[in-house]
């Protein structure tokens, strides 16, 4: 969980003894987990998420290897580019673009996975936003360097309505298959973000 969020919490609401079913109640924060930023995260006139088409979040996928970034090292545009010629597949607009720093195969459930991560910089998503990708997802907490309050990448991406994936994991399950990606979001309705169940249908 990112440090401004409580953990999520589960409560049995019902029982099969009094009511027949069991049941429990939620609480949880809508960036909990693996989960997706809508643009109204961070821009107030952005779009919310029930403002996003569906089709949004089902897209051809592309994980760039960024391996061998130290820790808060800044994520540039050169080390995309010498990424994107080892993967040796074309991003086409509205395309899904993972970035595998490995902090969370690393680091899961440790400080430094949530206060020593790399993170993309405004030059680095400004890079993406002209290849035309659609979402973009990274295997950190947050897309942006932990010491950068200004959040660059935030803003150009989401101000861009470019949907940004947080904690995504085992991403070293993929290799370098072609995929589709599922990043669904529940339905909520005038929100900023969802948990979501991240799916990759490789070829």
């Amino acid at each position: 969980m990112f440090p401004a969020y409580p953990p999520p919490s589960f409560t049995q609401w019902t029982t099969r003894e009094v009511h027949g079913f069991l049941a429990e109640s939620m609480f949880l924060i809508s960036h909990t987990g693996t989960h997706v930023d809508a643009p109204f995260h961070f821009e107030p006139k952005g779009r919310k998420l029930h403002e996003l088409p569906v089709d949004r979040f089902i897209a051809p996928g592309h994980v760039l290897d960024l391996r061998g970034l130290p820790k808060k090292g800044r994520i540039l545009p050169e080390h995309l580019r010498t990424a994107m010629r080892a993967s040796r597949r074309a991003i086409r607009k509205g395309d899904a673009v993972l970035l595998r720093t490995r902090w969370w195969e690393r680091h899961r459930g440790t400080p430094a996975y949530l206060f020593n991560s790399p993170g993309l910089t405004r030059a680095g998503a400004n890079l993406l936003l002209d290849l035309g990708v659609g979402l973009v997802g990274v295997d950190t907490a947050s897309i942006d360097h932990p010491d950068d309050a200004t959040y660059p990448a935030h803003h150009a991406l989401l101000g861009a309505n470019v949907p940004v994936i947080e904690n995504v994991a085992n991403l070293s399950a993929l290799g370098s298959s072609a995929f589709w990606l599922l990043a669904l979001p529940l339905n909520l309705q005038g929100t900023s973000g969802s948990p979501i169940r991240l799916v990759a249908l490789a070829e």
